[in-house]
């Protein structure tokens, strides 16, 4: 608490005549050694004058005047913010302080009717609308980062297929959509972003993704922003809470996807979602009328790649490094890729086969 001027003048007065110490001046003051030196500087220097305190605050005060006048204006119209009520009054102080106000008077807690209705969209049968995407990467403590790729029923938010992969790549994407479609048959339409992974970046031509959905008669929906895909990305932020936190010290992927297959059992079969009146997502959910057998979605889903065999007789398959017989070394060999099965081809006859890495 600041003292008068003539206590001050009387308290540096004695020190300065060597009646006081500092440290007793400083106490009898209410100050710090530090100001308390400013002080004397400032009376050996001015007098009197030099004790004089010519700081001010930066905050500004309100009238009562002003603060009936701005309850007033958000009790009559409630839609207005801190900030417009502020500019409206010309009031000189920040919006924070007239949200304490407002606070202090009950005044914030106002449900305010939309000026534009939410529209909310659900498809109106199963299959008729899937939608897929990427959920952003979780960072396990032995594992690193890994990515969960999933399909989602827009209608009964069943989940056909799900995977966690350490990569995000085209072949990832691609292999849980191929589960998809084997388990539950084909949609009439699917909803995604716009990454590369789905969609083709220049502008002719078509990505693998766009190609194949358009053999399948499948109609690609491209959401812009990630509030065009609420659905799943809800049932993102459900994995987040209720799956990841138990699996985040396993040692191995196999395990995360493990235990991911059987979360996912009970999510679609046995849990009973509060926003379908506590039905389960299968209960809701019937498999597309559209189906072909897994040879036919093999055929008509086959990716074929060239590559160069290294001197290390090995090839380089969207990141992943695949062994080659020997007696290729320098040569350009077909890769033919059939759902998670690899085949190796040269001079039209396949000549090795192996598992696909994802």
């Amino acid at each position: 608490m600041k003292r008068p001027i003539a206590e001050r003048e009387q308290i540096v007065s004695a020190f300065v005549k060597r009646e006081i110490g500092k440290d007793t001046a400083a106490q009898l003051l209410g100050c710090t050694k530090k100001t308390f030196r400013t002080y004397v500087t400032a009376y050996l220097a001015c007098g009197v004058s030099g004790l004089v305190d010519h700081r001010r605050s930066n905050r500004r005060k309100l009238t009562a005047t002003q603060i009936e006048a701005m309850v007033h204006l958000k009790q009559t119209e409630e839609w207005r913010s801190p900030r417009n009520i502020r500019d409206h009054l010309s009031l000189p102080v920040h919006a924070r302080t007239v949200w304490n106000i407002l606070v202090h008077r009950g005044l914030t807690r106002t449900n305010l009717k939309r000026v534009k209705a939410i529209i909310r969209f659900e498809a109106e049968h199963p299959n008729d609308l899937w939608q897929t995407d990427i959920m952003g990467k979780i960072t396990f403590s032995h594992l690193g980062d890994l990515y969960l790729i999933a399909t989602l029923d827009d209608h009964s938010r069943f989940v056909p297929a799900g995977r966690w992969f350490k990569t995000q790549g085209k072949m990832n994407v691609f292999s849980v959509w191929y589960q998809s479609l084997s388990s539950c048959g084909i949609p009439t339409k699917m909803l995604q972003d716009e990454g590369s992974q789905y969609k083709a970046r220049a502008r002719f031509g078509l990505a693998d993704y766009q190609w194949y959905a358009k053999c399948l008669g499948i109609e690609l929906i491209w959401a812009p922003t990630a509030q065009c895909k609420g659905k799943i990305e809800r049932f993102w932020k459900f994995v987040q809470r209720d799956f990841v936190p138990g699996i985040l010290n396993v040692k191995t992927i196999d395990e995360v996807n493990g235990a991911w297959r059987v979360w996912l059992a009970w999510y679609n079969y046995k849990f009973k979602s509060p926003y379908f009146d506590n039905e389960t997502h299968a209960a809701r959910y019937r498999t597309s009328k559209r189906r072909l057998s897994r040879v036919e979605l093999e055929t008509l889903l086959t990716i074929e790649e060239r590559r160069k065999v290294t001197r290390e007789s090995t090839i380089s398959l969207y990141g992943k490094h695949y062994y080659v017989p020997p007696g290729y070394i320098g040569c350009r060999i077909w890769v033919r890729i059939k759902g998670e099965k690899l085949f190796m081809i040269a001079n039209g006859r396949v000549f090795w086969k192996t598992r696909l890495r994802l």
